[in-house]
């Protein structure tokens, strides 16, 4: 992919789980890097949970090839978070990460 694709700054997050002292599980996350990135929408669907609208949106995210990164990963840009679903090192070239996210709303 050419550098000028990679043209948004996301925020490169780890996701980890603590336990309260009241014993629920909490989800945090810490920042790792922050890193040139394309983003593009793949597919968005609406379903209704509850009597309430969903919308899901997933996207695919390139990145420069980064150790470490795993499903345990989500990155922010725009005060929006996307999750990870999952990262594949693009012909195990050590050169580019695809990672497959979905955006998380509210």
């Amino acid at each position: 992919m050419q550098a000028g694709k990679r043209n948004k700054h996301i925020t490169l997050q780890s996701l980890t789980e603590a336990i309260t002292d009241e014993g629920e599980v909490t989800e945090t996350a810490a920042t790792v890097a922050k890193v040139w990135a394309s983003i593009e929408p793949l597919s968005s669907r609406e379903a209704w949970f509850a009597q309430q609208s969903q919308a899901t949106t997933s996207h695919k995210i390139t990145i420069l090839y980064r150790p470490g990164v795993t499903t345990r990963h989500q990155a922010t840009w725009g005060g929006r978070t996307f999750r990870f679903d999952s990262v594949v090192n693009l012909d195990e070239a050590n050169r580019e990460l695809m990672i497959t996210a979905t955006e998380v709303t509210a």
